[in-house]
């Protein structure tokens, strides 16, 4: 199997950018790199943040998580304060499964970073593997800190609970339904999958509030992880996501959403890919959690890429990492969740 996938203890006691590079996928390191010199902190900074999409009512792809105002909501633009999911069903080409999976992308919790981590991503995932698809878009935190923590978690937790409610709307199996996130939107991909039993103090809202809300399996793209500020925490999602805490309590955020130090027999199987060369979130993000899960003896495959580009989405002009979309596809197959 290519990549990295349960060989990292050999590591641990010694992690580092310099080992992560001896798990680089052996294929990609035969091929001729072309290395970035002056070019590389400018790819790193063209990703153009894009407005995020406005809820439309009269789109039926269109998914309202709450049916009336959402908890915490302080007002109703479509916007900024209707969370939602849009979904993509396999078109009739597409293979037959009965999958679904979330999409979260990312850009720090205050704003959407990059369009191909959202549309791009999810027709591949449903014309090409035939999983039906959904991208959420949950709420941004505002300039203000209205959105801050907990709300993301409210959205993201909800969006899972909404898709395995309505599986068989969407003939979908309820017990096959995944999350993939990117950047910061790994972390909120992260932290509803490590803490499925909690609720993130929010009181039941409706029957649905009663549905399971473990994925049953994780799929991070770049991710942020850490949210301590010793332990290579993205400066800008902490910033964004923990807004106005101080003190006593924003330590114990800072801890209670650092996935590294939260891994239990619980979590579900986990698929990560990251580049070393990352110029916005540091590949440390991957490394510490990656050690976490194989300490915890959990089911996982990383994929450490020489060079990427953050925010690439499928990747599909990067040299190295274009080719995670198949490794992901592989990594369905044989786990069984694709025939």
């Amino acid at each position: 199997m290519l990549g990295v996938n349960c060989n990292l203890m050999k590591y641990s006691n010694t992690l580092n950018e310099k080992n992560i590079l001896k798990m680089i996928d052996r294929f990609r390191l035969r091929s001729r790199y072309q290395k970035r010199s002056a070019n590389a902190n400018m790819e790193a900074k063209t990703s153009t943040s894009t407005p995020p999409p406005c809820y439309e009512s009269d789109d039926e792809s269109n998914l309202r998580l709450w049916n009336n105002s959402a908890p915490g909501a302080v007002g109703n633009d479509s916007c900024k304060d209707i969370p939602f999911l849009k979904v993509f069903m396999p078109n009739a080409s597409a293979p037959q499964t009965d999958i679904g999976i979330i999409i979260i992308p990312g850009g720090g919790y205050d704003k959407l970073t990059d369009s191909n981590e959202q549309t791009p991503v999810a027709q591949y995932f449903a014309n090409k593997l035939g999983i039906t698809s959904f991208i959420l878009y949950y709420r941004l935190v505002q300039k203000d800190g209205t959105y801050r923590y907990p709300v993301p978690m409210w959205d993201g937790q909800r969006a899972l609970r909404y898709v395995r409610y309505n599986a068989a709307q969407f003939k979908i199996n309820p017990d096959q339904i995944g999350l993939f996130g990117f950047s910061a939107g790994g972390h909120l991909a992260s932290t509803i999958a490590l803490h499925s039993n909690q609720n993130f103090n929010l009181t039941d809202q409706d029957d649905l509030d009663s549905t399971n809300a473990r994925p049953n399996f994780l799929g991070l793209g770049y991710p942020v992880i850490s949210m301590d500020p010793q332990q290579y925490a993205s400066n800008a999602s902490r910033k964004h996501l923990l807004f106005g805490y101080t003190g006593d309590e924003l330590t114990s955020l800072e801890n209670y959403l650092s996935g590294q130090k939260h891994v239990t027999k619980n979590i579900p199987p986990i698929f990560i890919f990251e580049s070393v060369d990352d110029k916005q979130i540091s590949s440390q993000n991957s490394v510490l959690f990656i050690k976490a899960l194989e300490d915890a003896g959990i089911s996982y495959e990383a994929h450490m890429f020489e060079q990427g580009k953050h925010g690439a989405g499928l990747a599909e002009d990067e040299q190295a990492e274009s080719i995670w979309p198949t490794l992901f596809h592989n990594w369905l197959i044989e786990r069984n969740y694709i025939s």
